[in-house]
């Protein structure tokens, strides 16, 4: 049955309203970054200097920064088509148009120049600059091997990120994503190894993989042998992914999964520390239903068998749906010299996401310094994501995260 005119006349006016609001929760900024100095007030360029004070430029890392792009023509960049309409689910065409309001893109045609663009400008106002792990992100595959683009949200193309490294190598290190299941995967991990890259990012519940696979058992060994050999990284999403489609494969977020890896010698990093999501019935003795998937990671992290080659890093803990587990963390001190830092940009500049107000109410931060970080905000949200961390504190004893997990960490390969 075809759609009435007075149903598609519909449909745009919810579109157009959508994108207002889409703007409003996604980049709301009136500022850019290079007016940081001259907009923000005393105080929050002191709070700003005493989050970099000892911060050394030289090793400074963020070990989670996504890319996204829509030109597949020029570079091999995708997003799933039914997340580009509302026809295709009001959600989705949502989160897409939020995804990249606060990304900078407003030109379809010009997604990927822009968004580099504006991530390169976010970056280069910063006090200290650091490096940033740029993610590539592979499509979605079936245990036979076969690509289904209906299933992956998006796709980033590892020459892409190599590219873009080459051409910015002063900011940039590059992290590849090579699906398990691909026929070509232990060959072309292998192709990057020996040109130097030291880090694969996985999401296994958008990508399907499940990293214990028993039926991908010698797949998944292959894979993990060519890791150990030439001492690459694993950087894998732990517990729910909300940011992607991936609600039929969340079970794969489970991070006593990646015991396989680690047990073969891997070094392994828990992406967000498995900051979402609770063990399910079947789940085994060592994840108890309704344990949260924080708890297993955690024992995980201090269990001596894996002290060598398990991290996790802190990216996505100080959005609001998850900083109840900041305590926990930041209490957690037999973990913290192998916790390291990621933005998850560009998650930080949705500020729907990030409530500084009810860090406020959790006693994380004080009212004070909450009108100083949103000043940064406004102006850098890239930045405000490092100036947040830097400032928060457990909510009773008042400690802190270390400053080692915002620079290189010494067990990992340098970059």
């Amino acid at each position: 049955m075809l759609p009435t005119k007075r149903f598609l006349v519909s449909l745009i006016l919810l579109s157009l309203f959508l994108l207002k609001g889409c703007s409003l929760i996604g980049g709301a900024f009136s500022s850019e970054p290079q007016d940081l100095f001259e907009k923000i007030s005393p105080g929050a360029k002191a709070l700003m200097e005493k989050a970099f004070e000892d911060i050394p430029e030289t090793t400074r890392r963020d070990y989670h920064t996504h890319i996204l792009g829509m030109n597949t023509e020029l570079n091999g960049t995708f997003v799933n088509k039914g997340w580009q309409t509302p026809f295709g689910g009001v959600i989705n065409y949502i989160r897409l148009e939020v995804y990249k309001s606060a990304a900078g893109i407003e030109d379809e045609e010009s997604a990927d120049l822009q968004f580099i663009a504006r991530l390169k400008n976010l970056i280069q106002y910063m006090p200290k600059r650091g490096k940033f792990g740029i993610m590539a992100f592979d499509y979605f595959h079936h245990e036979n091997g076969e690509v289904d683009k209906f299933l992956s949200t998006f796709h980033v193309p590892n020459d892409y990120v190599m590219k873009l490294v080459k051409n910015n190598p002063d900011i940039f290190f590059p992290i590849i994503s090579i699906h398990p299941y691909r026929s070509d995967a232990t060959e072309k991990l292998k192709e990057y190894a020996k040109a130097g890259v030291r880090f694969v990012k996985w999401l296994p519940n958008s990508m399907g993989i499940h990293p214990s696979s028993e039926r991908m058992k010698v797949q998944l060994d292959a894979y993990y042998q060519i890791m150990k050999q030439y001492d690459m990284v694993l950087i894998s999403h732990t517990g729910e992914e909300k940011a992607t489609e991936a609600e039929e494969f969340q079970f794969m977020g489970n991070p006593l999964f990646l015991k396989r890896p680690l047990d073969m010698g891997v070094k392994v990093v828990m992406a967000h520390l498995a900051s979402l999501g609770e063990c399910q019935p079947g789940d085994g003795p060592d994840c108890p239903p309704n344990t949260p998937y924080l708890d297993v990671a955690i024992n995980l992290m201090e269990d001596p068998k894996y002290e060598r080659n398990l991290f996790a890093d802190i990216s996505a803990l100080t959005q609001d749906n998850r900083k109840e587990h900041l305590d926990t963390v930041i209490e957690s001190e037999s973990i913290h010299s192998r916790l390291i830092n990621g933005s998850d940009y560009p998650l930080p500049a949705v500020n729907i996401v990030i409530q500084t107000r009810t860090l406020v109410q959790s006693g994380h931060i004080t009212a004070i310094e909450r009108e100083q970080l949103n000043e940064i905000y406004d102006c850098n949200p890239l930045l405000f994501d490092f100036v947040l961390k830097r400032t928060l504190r457990h909510s009773k004893t008042g400690k802190k995260f270390p400053v080692s997990v915002f620079l290189e960490n010494p067990h990992l390969p340098t970059n």
